[in-house]
């Protein structure tokens, strides 16, 4: 019996199924590693934007790390950037940007490919990991409007993603 029919037939595991299909909020953990001293922050996955024409979903998670076990301000932010492509090819000259408050701003960044990352289509995923420093990543978090630019595609942060920006550095 599949998951779905499972949640048709009992209202307990309604309950949970839904709970575990829907989106929730994405949590803020910190983690300090003794042997390295390193604390790191992590938040995400968060959700930017679910079905479109070329891609299935986006998300994004954010890192940062720095020496000893006292909040300090990190030198830069990881922001790992997760897509599934509804294709089979990677486009090799995809250009992204930010674009903070109208201003399109580039970070380099390190590109992998995700095979098969939905089970039963032939999609492709990738994962970006952009390394933002700390000064820049404080002027994201108030921006008015924040958005990535994919090629010809852009994707606006909702008020949901924002926060999660703004959360991730209240931590």
């Amino acid at each position: 019996m599949s998951s779905r029919a499972l949640c048709r037939t009992t209202g307990f595991l309604l309950l949970v199924c839904v709970g575990a299909f829907a989106q929730t909020s994405a949590k803020v953990e910190t983690v300090f590693d003794e042997g390295k001293n390193l604390r790191t922050t992590k938040l995400g996955p968060v959700r930017l934007a679910g079905d479109s024409e070329r891609y299935h979903n986006l998300d994004f998670t954010l890192i940062a790390e720095y020496p000893g076990n006292t909040k300090q301000k990190p030198e830069q932010i990881s922001f790992d950037l997760v897509s599934v492509v509804k294709a089979r090819r990677l486009n090799t000259d995809l250009y992204v940007v930010f674009v903070i408050d109208g201003r399109e701003v580039h970070f380099g960044s390190n590109r992998s490919a995700i095979r098969n990352p939905v089970p039963g289509r032939l999609w492709i995923g990738e994962r970006m990991t952009f390394s933002i420093p700390y000064d820049d990543f404080v002027k994201m978090t108030s921006a008015q409007k924040l958005a990535i630019k994919m090629g010809s595609i852009t994707f606006d942060f909702d008020d949901k993603a924002k926060n999660a920006l703004t959360n991730f550095l209240a931590q």
